[in-house]
């Protein structure tokens, strides 16, 4: 647990608490010309605010201590970033949690959203747009643009998991044993996956995430 102090807000989310404006902002980047121009963006808009940088999920998982909000790209060299942001939600609950990429397909976002994040930044958002998502994040507001996640499905990760099973053609009993799940949860993570979807088949749930860039 890092040793920030939080309150929850009226609407159930984290608001960071911060002495004044010196909010710790821990990024988590391997491309040091955007950890360089991030930094210098943040120290032009908001100068009170703490920055660090670390270039590795390993590296900045063990940086938490401290931290007041976290920013995750999705391409790291040692790990994943969704599943870093997994790990530091595991690590820290109620530590925000904001996924940086130069993607901006609805897929991703579900997906950042799935695995934990409280926003989702796209590097070629200009700075004033930036630091409204980080500002909603720290708030204890939805980070990922109002309308737009509203327009997502809501899936869990281990429906995430099912769908990208399903898109390689297993059967129901192949999903199973590779998830190591009862079958019966699989046909339950199907009827939810294609509620969600708004679908009836297993053709038509892949074809309708290959369209919002779930699955490729």
């Amino acid at each position: 647990m890092s040793g920030r102090a939080a309150r929850r807000n009226d609407t159930g989310g984290t608001t960071t608490a911060r002495k004044g404006n010196r909010l710790r902002l821990l990024l988590i980047d391997d491309h040091p010309l955007f950890v360089d121009g991030f930094a210098t963006m943040i120290a032009a808009a908001r100068p009170g605010w703490q920055f660090a940088a670390a270039h590795s999920s390993a590296a900045g998982c063990a940086a938490l201590t401290g931290v007041d909000l976290v920013l995750v790209d999705l391409e790291l060299p040692d790990r994943d970033g969704f599943a870093t942001i997994a790990d530091i939600a595991a690590l820290d609950p109620s530590l925000p949690r904001i996924v940086i990429s130069g993607r901006a397909d609805a897929g991703s976002r579900l997906r950042a959203r799935a695995a934990g994040a409280s926003g989702f930044l796209v590097k070629s958002l200009p700075p004033a747009a930036m630091i409204a998502v980080i500002d909603d994040v720290v708030a204890g507001r939805c980070g990922f643009g109002g309308e737009a996640a509203s327009a997502l499905p809501t899936l869990s990760p281990r429906q995430l998991d099912v769908l990208a099973l399903l898109a390689e053609g297993h059967a129901n009993k192949e999903i199973r044993f590779r998830l190591d799940i009862a079958e019966r949860t699989v046909r339950a993570h199907l009827t939810e996956l294609f509620a969600a979807l708004g679908v009836s088949t297993r053709v038509n749930a892949i074809l309708r995430a290959r369209g919002i860039g779930l699955i490729r």
